[in-house]
């Protein structure tokens, strides 16, 4: 029987790196993709330390790879295909696909749509024929990794929240996400992009990826009031996760605007809401990654024509057999780490 030299969740907050059984042949609507790349995600964290979640499951859901075989329907790729991987799984064919919301597939829901085990040699993808993409030779597994995940809530962050031609946009927090946003802010026309964020090291990588303006945490509101003249700002990003970033983004939208939120809140399972009539006649917004196919392709095409680089995100490399220690540095923010590439 073949197997996988994986990552497995062995306990709440524990991963291990196990060999797994793999199938003979995929299954239907199914395939087995070697890994050439693979990372580990802020999602990760909170599947290992927080949600109820089983031992014995395989972890990683952002990946670059080869594909080995593929099952009875998958007509759109073949064995040797180089892919990038959707970290949530869609049909194409559902209502909600249809729609345009293949994140919220009603053939995958929750929590099977959650793609599982690129955080190893090898990993089986479901509904295949609408979850991957096939990279253009020109492009790295770098450059392209982040656009199945991270990259792409990062651009319906912005997206979703109705940018227009030079807005002002608030982004809270640079995490892998929010320095996402901020690409996306960027790449889409915002006219001023302001990126809150504390860490030195992040406060750097948001301006080298598109910020015009930086500012703390604890001045936040006041700066940012400032900025736009007392008005406050088109859109607000919310891309951290936690009660006061939401509070904040909310207190510097302006009349009309809209907060977008893309952060997860693992420790804050209600969230306060402003309902005082200095918070009336603003949108709020929450988005979950955009995924499938053709999503992947549109971000690639953008990569392609150098409008914008995720690899800068990568601050750090491993082995893939040293995935536990990167959970450890990641959950950590040891050196300054944002992204950690992982190979073979």
């Amino acid at each position: 029987m073949p197997t996988s030299l994986s990552c497995v969740k062995t306990g709440q907050g524990q991963v291990a790196m196990q060999t797994i059984p793999l199938p003979e042949q995929p299954g239907p609507g199914q395939a087995l993709v070697r890994t050439t790349l693979s990372t580990v995600c802020g999602s990760d964290i909170h599947i290992v330390d927080e949600l109820p979640v089983p031992p014995g499951v395989p972890m990683g859901h952002e990946a670059v790879g080869i594909v080995e075989a593929v099952g009875p329907g998958v007509t759109a790729f073949k064995p040797g295909d180089r892919v990038v991987v959707s970290c949530l799984l869609c049909c194409g064919v559902c209502v909600r696909c249809q729609e345009g919301n293949p994140q919220v597939c009603q053939t995958f829901a929750a929590p099977n749509n959650l793609l599982f085990g690129a955080q190893g040699q090898y990993f089986l993808v479901n509904g295949a024929q609408t979850s991957m993409a096939k990279v253009p030779d020109s492009l790295e597994d770098e450059q392209v990794i982040f656009v199945g995940d991270i990259l792409s809530t990062g651009f319906g962050a912005i997206e979703r929240a109705g940018l227009r031609t030079g807005d002002t946009v608030a982004i809270f927090a640079q995490g892998p996400v929010g320095l996402c946003a901020t690409m996306a802010a960027r790449a889409l026309g915002a006219g001023l992009i302001i990126a809150v964020e504390g860490i030195p090291e992040r406060q750097a990588m948001a301006k080298r990826l598109g910020a015009d303006v930086v500012v703390e945490p604890q001045e936040a509101v006041q700066r940012i009031m400032a900025l736009t003249n007392n008005t406050g700002v088109d859109v607000a990003v919310e891309a951290l996760g936690h009660q006061v970033t939401f509070e904040n983004a909310c207190a510097v939208t302006r009349w009309g605007g809209t907060v977008s939120s893309v952060g997860v809140y693992g420790a804050f399972p209600t969230l306060t809401l402003p309902t005082s009539g200095t918070f009336l006649h603003r949108r709020i917004v929450t988005t979950l990654c955009p995924v499938g196919t053709d999503r992947m392709e549109r971000l690639m095409r953008l990569i392609e024509r150098g409008r914008i680089d995720p690899r800068p995100l990568f601050t750090h490399q491993m082995k893939l057999e040293e995935t536990p220690a990167a959970y450890e540095r990641f959950r950590r923010r040891e050196g300054g780490v944002l992204k950690i590439a992982l190979r073979p």
